[in-house]
């Protein structure tokens, strides 16, 4: 078969991996992680991508990278070419490897926190040779700058209290180790972080089981949706996650 993979930068390392020993010809598209941010230009995003990849003709399945992703997943239309995507809310479950691990994790913990690869490199800070930099801190000070030229300083504060209660819902710091790039770099960012807010710290081990099924093209129902053309996805809160109408 002959697969396109629309995937997120947060596990651009582990489709490269899976893409690289699949039977099949894929070629990926890698999309920024900032547009997790807004859902709604998340979902514009790949569905222009599929249309793209759709007006070619060349390929046989497009396959996502993603979970639910807070919605930013529902509402695609498959065009001409079928879509497969994980049932999964968001990519911890690819880097779990099952969805089941996933609800495991989080029932037994649920204040923690995941990094991996991806979200160490691409979202919450840059990992440079060497040492590394909390790309967060920086943002946070943009930010009060900008609120403070908008709403004035005591304004400005309280907004960035209200952002940052967030933090208190957690308190475990866990980084998921797939085995691929600086594992100790991201291993380090990952004990900084929890040093840093005063939470604990603990290593999961990775598994590539759903990451490898999506690109061998191994897609049982109950793990994978299979979006056919003409087809929109939408959010299931039953234990499907994402279903099609």
């Amino acid at each position: 078969m002959k697969l396109y993979a629309i995937v997120c930068e947060a596990v651009a390392r582990e489709s490269y991996r899976a893409a690289s020993v699949s039977p099949h010809a894929v070629t990926i598209a890698v999309k920024d992680f900032g547009l997790h941010n807004t859902p709604d230009n998340l979902r514009a995003a790949i569905q222009e991508e599929i249309d793209r990849a759709s007006a070619t003709g060349k390929y046989d399945h497009i396959l996502l990278g993603y979970g639910l992703c807070s919605r930013g997943t529902a509402e695609l239309v498959a065009r001409n070419i079928p879509l497969v995507i994980p049932r999964a809310h968001d990519c911890i479950t690819l880097f779990l490897g099952s969805k089941e691990r996933y609800q495991t994790e989080f029932s037994g913990h649920p204040g923690t926190y995941y990094y991996s690869a991806g979200w160490v490199e691409r979202k919450e800070g840059e990992v440079d040779q060497g040492g590394f930099t909390i790309v967060q801190d920086a943002a946070r000070d943009e930010r009060l700058k900008e609120y403070i030229e908008k709403y004035g300083e005591e304004n400005a504060v309280f907004l960035m209290e209200q952002e940052s209660q967030w933090l208190s819902h957690y308190n475990r710091a866990a980084f998921i180790d797939m085995g691929l790039g600086d594992v100790d770099y991201y291993r380090a960012f990952t004990q900084q972080v929890a040093r840093e807010h005063g939470w604990s710290y603990q290593e999961i081990p990775g598994d590539f089981r759903l990451v490898d099924m999506l690109y061998n093209g191994n897609w049982p129902n109950d793990e994978f949706l299979i979006v056919q053309p003409g087809q929109r996805t939408m959010e299931d809160v039953t234990a499907g996650i994402i279903s099609a109408e």
